[in-house]
């Protein structure tokens, strides 16, 4: 991904339990982020509970955000489910996601 030139806004979900028992997860703003976004043909599966997901996209943004998977990012109408973090190079300021676009 080349340069921070795209502003996403950043979402955490947050799971919301009704006393009845029933759940669900909302989207909280937690503000704008300037976003590298690329291509991607990596594949992302997970097991155990979790989501199975084709990463569509790359992204990488400053540290600093609290970004993990589950959470979203999202540009007008486009939404990006965030599959994984890699924070490896987080010395360097940044951080790198798989993504998923939502609806493809």
């Amino acid at each position: 991904a080349g340069p921070l030139d795209r502003a996403m806004r950043l979402e955490r979900p947050e799971r919301i339990e009704a006393a009845d028992g029933e759940a669900e997860t909302i989207f909280t703003d937690t503000g704008l982020v300037f976003v590298a976004l690329a291509p991607a043909s990596l594949a992302e599966r997970q097991a155990g509970g979790r989501h199975d997901g084709i990463a569509t996209h790359v992204a990488r943004l400053r540290t600093g955000t609290g970004i993990a998977g589950g959470w979203r990012l999202s540009e007008g109408a486009r939404r990006f489910r965030v599959l994984a973090v890699d924070d490896t190079a987080r010395r360097s300021g940044f951080v790198a996601c798989l993504i998923e676009e939502e609806g493809r």
